[in-house]
C-alpha cells in the first residue's frame, strides 16, 4: 500500500498541469522583530524589501515582542508600520508565543486575548480586521477534545485558525546565518542563504505533489517564515525563484478559500507540521511521507552542532 502512495506520489504529476495551478500566500510569523529594527537604526529591512516586491502578505504579531527591550514606543511605532502597509493581512499569533499543548487551554485563551489589545486597535485605525489567528508552533493541541474546544474559543472570538503549507526551518537557517555574518564569514553566509531558498524550492515541488494525493487536485499553497535577518536578504531570492516557475503570489483569503482547506483534519495531535500532512487519514500513509519529505541534514548537523556548543 505504502509503496504503491509513493509511487502515485511521483508519477500522478503533469508538471504542466501543476504549473498552471501553482499559487502561493506568504505569511510571515513572530512579527515584529524589534532586536533586528533596533540593529539597524530603527529601521526594517524585511519591510523596505517587501513594499518593493509587490504581492500581498500576512503577518502574525507577538505584542510580546514590543517589550523584548526598552524602546516601546518605538516598537509601537513599527507595528504600526507593518499593519498600515495596504498589502498587509493582520493576524494574533498570541502573547508571548507559548504552546497551548503545553500551557492548557485557560493559560493560552488568555494570551490570545492579551495578544490582541494593541494590535485590533491599530489595524481598526488602518481600516483592516483582526480575524486571523495562527497558533505558535502549530500546537493546536494535545487531542481533539483541546482542539475542538480551543476552535470553539476562536470561532466565537470572530477568529479564524490559519494553516499553513510549507515551511522550510527559517529560524534554523537564520540562526546559522547570523552566525556566520557575526564571525564575518560572507561566503558562508551566501551558502547558508542559497541552501535555504534550494530547500524551500524542493519543498514547494514536494507538496505541490503530496497535496495530488491529500486532496486529489492542486493545492492554493500558504508559506510561513519569519520576521528575521535571512527573509531581510534571501526572501526576495525565492519569491523571485518562484515567480521564475509560474508561481501567482495571492492573499491569504483567496488561498484559504481553496476547498481543500474545509477538509476534514485527520491529526489529533500537538505536532505542528503541513496541514497537507493533516488531511491524510491513514497513519501509515502519512508518516510514509513525511519520512521522505526533503531536508537539509546538513543544515540540521551544523544547528545542533551550534545550540550544542552554546550550552
Amino acid at each position: 500500500m505504502r509503496s504503491r502512495l509513493i509511487f502515485a506520489l511521483f508519477s500522478i504529476i503533469g508538471s504542466a498541469a501543476l504549473a498552471q495551478e501553482r499559487s502561493v500566500a506568504i505569511t510571515i510569523d513572530d512579527v515584529p522583530n524589534v532586536h533586528l529594527y533596533a540593529s539597524h537604526g530603527n529601521s526594517s529591512g524585511l519591510l523596505k524589501k517587501l513594499d518593493s516586491l509587490n504581492l500581498p502578505v500576512a503577518i502574525f504579531i507577538n505584542e510580546g515582542n514590543l517589550r523584548q527591550n526598552k524602546a516601546f514606543e518605538k516598537n509601537k511605532e513599527l507595528l504600526q508600520s507593518w499593519i498600515s502597509r495596504k498589502y498587509i493581512t493582520v493576524g494574533n499569533h498570541s502573547y508571548s508565543h507559548p504552546n497551548y499543548g503545553e500551557i492548557g487551554f485557560d493559560a493560552f485563551t488568555a494570551e490570545v486575548l492579551k495578544g490582541e489589545e494593541l494590535t485590533r486597535k491599530v489595524a481598526e485605525q488602518a481600516g483592516k480586521k483582526l480575524e486571523y489567528f495562527r497558533f505558535p508552533f502549530n500546537g493546536m493541541g494535545k487531542d481533539s477534545a483541546e482542539q475542538t474546544r480551543m476552535q470553539k474559543f476562536l470561532t466565537d472570538h470572530h477568529y479564524i485558525s490559519t494553516p499553513f503549507t510549507v515551511e522550510s526551518e527559517d529560524w534554523l537557517y537564520t540562526q546559522l546565518y547570523e552566525k556566520a555574518l557575526k564571525e564575518g564569514k560572507i561566503e558562508e553566509a551566501r551558502a547558508i542563504g542559497n541552501r535555504y531558498v534550494d530547500l524551500s524550492l524542493q519543498l514547494f515541488e514536494y507538496f505541490d505533489r503530496v497535496a495530488q494525493v491529500a486532496a486529489k487536485k492542486p493545492v492554493k499553497q500558504i508559506y510561513l517564515c519569519h520576521d528575521n535577518q535571512l527573509n531581510t536578504d534571501y526572501l526576495p531570492v525565492l519569491v523571485h525563484k518562484l515567480r521564475e516557475k509560474q508561481y501567482r503570489f495571492i492573499s491569504l483569503q483567496e488561498a484559504m478559500a481553496d476547498p481543500a482547506y474545509q477538509l476534514p483534519l485527520r491529526y489529533y495531535g500537538n505536532a505542528g507540521f503541513s496541514w497537507i500532512y493533516r488531511w491524510i487519514e491513514n497513519v501509515d500513509n502519512r508518516r510514509s511521507l513525511m519520512r521522505i519529505e526533503p531536508v537539509d541534514k546538513k543544515a540540521q548537523q551544523a544547528y545542533e552542532a551550534m545550540t550544542k556548543g552554546n550550552k
